[in-house]
């Protein structure tokens, strides 16, 4: 099945922000209940600590995303390599800084907008994006890893959706755990149980755009050709696998390579240059 790059209704400006945050909110609620990026965290937290970076920033964050479940927070706050991690988003959610712990400085919510493709400078650390790198079409996805690459920040995406039939029957059950789950959410929010159970538009958005995210998210390989030309990094994709849903994580990572990497690639380059300059 090839990428089709169809709308999502949480990427309209149009979408009631009642319905976009009671949607980020159950998204947030499911990904930490199950754990679903466990496959990819010790690959996500090496390529961190590889950078050197002690802060993180995370883009399309909506609700707050794995950072803000225990499992992650445990890796955020390990003693030898403590990290800060700033949850952005094009469209901040009110009810993100309602989930954060006050005390806790390590983990914070930048309250303007903040666009994927173009981070403000004043954001410096190695960046993340989960459940969202399908939102960009092909030039903006290039855009966002040419972004990170000009100011010297690692970046990693992870997504759980892909074009399988696996994935897509279990993203058309989203809608009923949303049903079953929404009375359970915390903090309570009246607006959120209005258009679950009386206008069921939450449910019904969660179905629209899990089925489009399915066509949209892009194969390993197909990660790995948007980085065609930024060799100022190295790349890495494929799938992580181990966790509590049959789902594998898809994920792209890149970091900075490193001075020795990169006379490594010049000698290899210029020995290749060479070769077919002297071959008969």
């Amino acid at each position: 099945m090839r990428r089709l790059h169809l709308f999502e209704i949480l990427d309209q400006p149009w979408c009631p922000k009642v319905v976009r945050d009671g949607a980020t909110d159950f998204l947030e609620h499911i990904t930490n209940f199950a754990d679903i990026y466990a496959p990819v965290r010790p690959l996500l937290l090496a390529a961190i600590w590889r950078s050197g970076s002690r802060n993180v920033v995370d883009l399309c964050s909506g609700g707050g995303g794995p950072w803000l479940s225990s499992a992650w927070s445990a890796a955020r706050k390990n003693g030898e390599f403590p990290l800060t991690v700033w949850l952005t988003d094009k469209f901040p959610s009110e009810a993100l800084g309602l989930r954060l712990d006050k005390s806790d400085n390590s983990l914070r919510a930048v309250s303007e907008p903040v666009d994927a493709t173009a981070v403000p400078s004043t954001l410096h650390g190695f960046r993340t994006i989960f459940a969202s790198f399908h939102h960009f079409s092909d030039d903006a996805a290039v855009r966002l890893l040419q972004d990170a690459v000009s100011k010297g920040e690692g970046i990693a995406s992870a997504e759980v959706t892909s074009r399988t039939l696996n994935s897509l029957a279990i993203v058309v059950f989203v809608p009923l755990a949303c049903l079953l789950m929404t009375p359970f959410m915390r903090p309570f929010i009246l607006s959120r149980l209005l258009f679950t159970y009386l206008i069921p538009l939450i449910p019904f958005t969660l179905l629209w755009d899990g089925v489009v995210s399915c066509a949209r998210t892009r194969t390993p390989a197909e990660l790995k050709e948007l980085t065609s030309g930024l060799n100022q990094f190295t790349w890495t994709s494929g799938y992580a696998h181990r966790s509590r849903l049959p789902l594998p994580v898809v994920y792209l990572v890149g970091t900075p390579v490193s001075k020795r990497e990169t006379q490594s690639h010049d000698v290899n380059q210029q020995e290749s240059q060479t070769q077919s300059i002297v071959r008969p």
